[in-house]
């Protein structure tokens, strides 16, 4: 029954004549044409599957973000940032299925597959998820409790090699079908942590961590998950109360929080960052900072600056070859993340033309919009 149902969905569903490529800076501008594929009726109201090449998985929630909001449609997309852009269209129902296929170096979750749900905190309303995973415990993300819940399944592959008869096993054992969306962030191909050189030379990067870190407990009772949640949310409010409050003001002199062992460490952070800054002769970004330690509760980003002899192999042979293994998408995102830092400055151009020149003779595609040059900032 489930599968004729499916069957009925696609023919009733309009076809690009062309796959279009839509290119974007900021990743989650992907979203406004999956949505305007779906209000077209080229992708179906629920249920698409997200064929995600990335060495992040943008599959966060902003902690402050309301379920109700998740599923406003179009209005949602202004709310949302790089990093989590993918969770609240699953929430809404659109996304049924990522599949997020990382490079070696990306290991921010285990290989395999897992049913997870999404849905409303019942006392607050916020979008929270039932999965006890690191990713989303270190956020305070997790919750047993969940109204308006949406269930999708999240499957983790690493994509490399560069032998057909791997990457057709990987592509088999994904069994993709369509409809499905393409999209591939060019930080796959060679990776920067941008926070990683901020004040390098009193190793800043490392400093947050002892700030920023925070043990995770091997926990299986939901109660006892849901009571660190409660302490990690808080823990992560006091750290923006205090980082907003030294945007503001450069001091904590003012600050009219609870003086706690937190408070303590950001002060004495504060000194030694201003003291490096006064030698460099600029002020502190003390937002940027804070945007960094929040990236420090799982060791950190990943960083891997290919060579161009690397990245012409990940795009010639391994992309190629999975490409030839899939179904034809219904369209493609491109994500070029170079103005954050994510994808390096002095590659992206070169990674950017390959990929789109290999998806070409992969499929019958338009060409390319390149929405981030129409951008305004």
């Amino acid at each position: 029954m489930e599968t004729s149902t499916n069957n009925l969905l696609q023919t009733s569903l309009k076809h690009f004549k062309k796959i279009p490529i839509y290119v974007v800076e900021e990743h989650n501008e992907a979203l406004q044409f999956i949505y305007s594929a779906i209000g077209g009726k080229k992708l179906p109201l629920e249920g698409t599957t997200l064929v995600h090449l990335d060495s992040h998985p943008d599959m966060l929630i902003d902690r402050k973000l309301k379920g109700k909001d998740a599923r406003s449609g179009r209005k949602l997309l202004p709310l949302l940032q790089i990093e989590n852009w993918i969770v609240p269209a699953a929430a809404a129902g659109h996304i049924g299925r990522v599949v997020w296929l990382r490079p070696p170096w990306a290991k921010q979750f285990a290989d395999g597959t897992r049913m997870i749900h999404v849905g409303d905190h019942p006392v607050t309303g916020l979008l929270r998820i039932d999965s006890k995973e690191p990713y989303y415990m270190s956020d305070g993300l997790y919750s047993s409790q969940l109204e308006n819940k949406r269930q999708f399944i999240l499957t983790v592959a690493e994509l490399s090699g560069i032998y057909e008869d791997r990457i057709k096993e990987i592509s088999q054992d994904l069994d993709v079908r369509e409809p499905y969306v393409l999209d591939i962030d060019l930080d796959f191909f060679s990776t920067a942590n941008p926070f990683i050189n901020l004040y390098k030379h009193i190793e800043l990067y490392d400093r947050l961590e002892h700030i920023f870190g925070f043990n995770i407990p091997q926990l299986d009772d939901e109660e006892a998950c849901e009571k660190f949640c409660t302490l990690r949310e808080k823990n992560l409010e006091e750290l923006q109360n205090l980082f907003e409050h030294l945007e503001k003001d450069g001091d904590l002199k003012n600050y009219d929080g609870p003086k706690t062992d937190l408070y303590n460490k950001v002060n004495e952070l504060r000194e030694i960052i201003k003291a490096e800054a006064e030698r460099l002769g600029e002020q502190p970004d003390w937002w940027m900072i804070f945007a960094g330690g929040c990236t420090r509760d799982q060791g950190g980003l990943p960083h891997h600056i290919s060579t161009q002899e690397e990245i012409e192999k990940t795009v010639t042979k391994t992309l190629k070859l999975f490409l030839k293994h899939m179904p034809p998408p219904v369209l493609i995102t491109v994500a070029r993340s170079t103005e954050d830092g994510y994808c390096p400055q002095h590659q992206i151009n070169f990674i950017q033309s390959i990929v789109l020149e290999t998806l070409k003779e992969a499929y019958n595609t338009d060409e390319p919009v390149f929405h981030y040059l129409n951008s305004v900032d």
